[in-house]
């Protein structure tokens, strides 16, 4: 082999060979020659010439297939190809350089053009050394069924990956709930290896969505939940900051006793989620330590992850569009045109099936007062730390909002009056032993009032006349000294 290098030209033109093959000897190059696409691959697996100049319509197989076959195998991935070609059409470029070649020369060429592009790229797999050895090492005959198989395997394998490609794209354009999202992406990943749990966890929002795909137990749960916070600390997470995270948890039915049973050993599988350079967030399974799930969950989440990065981020943006639509900004409870849908639902649910519910309207009291002595930015606190407070004494069924001013709306399914009010004087105790403070830290007394009406009830024949009674109890708590509840059967 003379000290140039190399090549392998495949074309089944045999003046284009003889040409062609005349400039790289008189250059230097020794030259091997292949007259189909079967012959092109049999000698760049059995001889692996340092480059190989690949014309892209020839017998058996095209020259884009042989280029892509060679570029997806290790043994050949190194070798640098230049597609050669009498078309100039630019779809022809794209499929080329898609494949994996390394250029792109139209025949005609002018001979200095070929060997600045040779050597070129000879001396670029310089950087591939390694690699190259390595491969002339293992080296081996092959035959042309060895060829085959090798384009068969690649092409199931390719058949494979745009599947699932489709299968993960499908949920882009579906604007469906944020949690139904995540589970339909966990489902998906559920047909292609065996895992336990997934979980998906977003940095900004502080929220875990943790998918049971397999029976699992309490301890699992939690052992997976700390795993995936401490994964996401080599990421953009504020591990030392302990952020509270709101958890939600998919699939609920998987969700067993603790079981006799030696819990069974997980590893995990991370792929962290990057839109617009900025992580986002963190996707991690949870599997058995089994070859194929080391071997085939990497390679799959690598595969998906643009796909996964858009379908996530675009789930995340319409979910903020969608609740900056139905929630109060200040407080980030319900806003009073949402709850009016509520509030209308619950009573045709109440009507249809004959249930119970009681609403109840509540007031801070001298709010105005508090306005006018501390500022309105005092004000907009005590507002939120007053949502908050009555959210702690609601059940995850209870309807929160803000009706309007210092005005909140509660609506209790399935509670009738006495309990209604039960739950209002809970309300009102954890508001009056709040420790509530001024910007000085000095302490400032916030008391509420409360109106409470339920249904079925005599004189109410729809929503309104529910809102006139409570509002009617609410009058009449104020005009009774305020701090109290007050209730309209």
């Amino acid at each position: 082999m003379s000290e140039q290098g190399h090549i392998l030209l495949a074309d089944d033109n045999k003046l284009v060979v003889k040409v062609t093959g005349s400039i790289l000897e008189e250059a230097g190059y020794r030259v091997d020659v292949a007259w189909d696409g079967i012959e092109a691959a049999v000698k760049a697996f059995s001889l692996l010439p340092d480059l190989l100049i690949l014309d892209i319509e020839m017998p058996k197989i095209k020259g884009y297939q042989v280029c892509r076959l060679l570029k997806e195998d290790r043994l050949t991935s190194w070798m640098p190809i230049i597609m050669l070609t009498g078309r100039e059409h630019q779809t022809d470029m794209f499929w080329g350089l898609k494949a994996g070649a390394d250029a792109y020369i139209t025949k005609g060429f002018k001979p200095e053009h070929l060997l600045e592009k040779v050597e070129e790229l000879l001396s670029d797999t310089e950087r591939h050394r390694e690699a190259k050895e390595l491969s002339r090492r293992r080296r081996k005959q092959v035959s042309e069924d060895y060829v085959i198989n090798k384009i068969t395997d690649l092409l199931d394998r390719k058949l494979f990956e745009t599947t699932i490609l489709n299968d993960i794209a499908s949920l882009a354009g579906s604007l469906q709930d944020f949690s139904e999202t995540v589970s339909s992406i966990f489902q998906i990943l559920g047909k292609l290896f065996s895992y336990h749990l997934g979980s998906l966890l977003l940095f900004e929002e502080k929220e875990l969505y943790l998918y049971l795909n397999r029976p699992t137990t309490p301890q699992m749960l939690e052992n997976v939940a700390s795993r995936v916070l401490e994964v996401a600390s080599g990421y953009a997470w504020p591990s030392k900051e302990n952020p509270s995270v709101a958890r939600t948890i998919l699939g609920e039915e998987n969700l067993v006793g603790t079981g006799a049973e030696k819990p069974p050993e997980l590893i995990d599988v991370h792929l962290p989620l990057v839109a617009h350079r900025v992580p986002i967030g963190l996707l991690f399974l949870a599997g058995p330590p089994t070859p194929a799930f080391r071997r085939d969950t990497p390679s799959i989440l690598n595969l998906v992850c643009n796909e996964l990065v858009m379908i996530v981020d675009n789930a995340r943006l319409y979910e903020d569009a969608k609740r900056m639509a139905i929630t109060d900004g200040l407080t980030k409870i319900y806003n009073h045109r949402f709850f009016q849908e509520l509030f209308e639902k619950e009573f045709r649910r109440s009507l249809r099936y004959n249930t119970t519910f009681s609403l109840i309207m509540l007031d801070i009291d001298y709010f105005k007062k508090i306005n006018d002595t501390y500022g309105h930015l005092f004000g907009d606190e005590i507002l939120k730390d007053i949502a908050m407070i009555i959210k702690g004494c609601l059940r995850a069924m209870d309807i929160l909002a803000r009706y309007g001013g210092e005005e909140f709306a509660i609506l209790l399914p399935e509670t009738d009056l006495e309990s209604a009010v039960q739950t209002a004087e809970r309300i009102r105790l954890a508001v009056e032993n709040h420790d509530f403070a001024d910007p000085e830290g000095k302490p400032v007394r916030v008391t509420v009032s409360q109106g409470v009406t339920s249904y079925p009830a005599p004189g109410v024949e729809d929503r309104s006349d529910m809102v006139a009674k409570a509002d009617a109890a609410l009058y009449e708590a104020k005009e009774e000294g305020r701090n109290c509840v007050r209730y309209r059967p």
